[in-house]
């Protein structure tokens, strides 16, 4: 009887803080991986280089597209991502720093960047990794598909995180784990509550 009654009250306390985390979104919140509760975003995409880059564009591409299709990926939010030739309502570009920095005066050169519909991923970044990811043995592929997730993050309208969510917990993807990891562990994809999508 005891333990029925507990177990009533621990389910409440986590329908009561779902309900909580999903009002502070103005969109829409899955709380479980693989449903939508029918929501599915469609996002057309095309695929470009900007600038002189030194990256292959086909390996590039390959990478975005089995990203953006991951089962772990922003699909976990409703998302569907279709590849097309040209005029996607995103642009995913692997450009050169110098184009990064002219996009915005809030881009950096050392960085990749996302100024809406662009999304702007750096070629230095692309081919060297960063120190962050770099000193822990973590292997360029996940690296890039983590700066492809977090840019695309931003497209989806996600701002900055600056901490784990819990202590030396998985980074958020929109942590900026490019500069630092800030005491959590490296991760490519989107927790749980980043699960969500607005402004689209």
């Amino acid at each position: 009887m005891i333990e029925g009654l507990l177990g009533l009250l621990m389910q409440a306390e986590v329908m009561k803080t779902q309900i909580s985390v999903q009002d502070t979104v103005d969109s829409y919140y899955v709380e479980a991986a693989g449903s939508a509760q029918g929501h599915v975003v469609e996002v057309s995409y095309d695929v470009a280089t900007k600038g002189e880059v030194r990256g292959s564009l086909e390996e590039f591409r390959s990478l975005v597209a089995e990203t953006l299709n991951d089962s772990r990926g922003w699909i976990r939010a409703g998302v569907k991502f279709t590849e097309v030739e040209s005029g996607g309502k995103m642009h995913v570009l692997l450009a050169s720093p110098a184009e990064i920095s002219a996009a915005s005066a809030g881009c950096s050169d050392k960085l990749s960047c996302t100024v809406k519909p662009n999304v702007y991923i750096n070629d230095d970044r692309w081919l060297g990794g960063s120190d962050s990811y770099n000193e822990l043995g973590v292997s360029l592929q996940n690296y890039r598909k983590m700066v492809v997730n977090h840019e695309v993050g931003h497209f989806l309208g996600h701002d900055h995180i600056v901490e784990c969510e819990t202590d030396s917990g998985l980074a958020p993807i929109m942590l900026q784990q490019s500069t630092g990891l800030r005491g959590c562990q490296p991760n490519a994809w989107p927790l749980p509550s980043e699960l969500w999508v607005r402004g689209l």
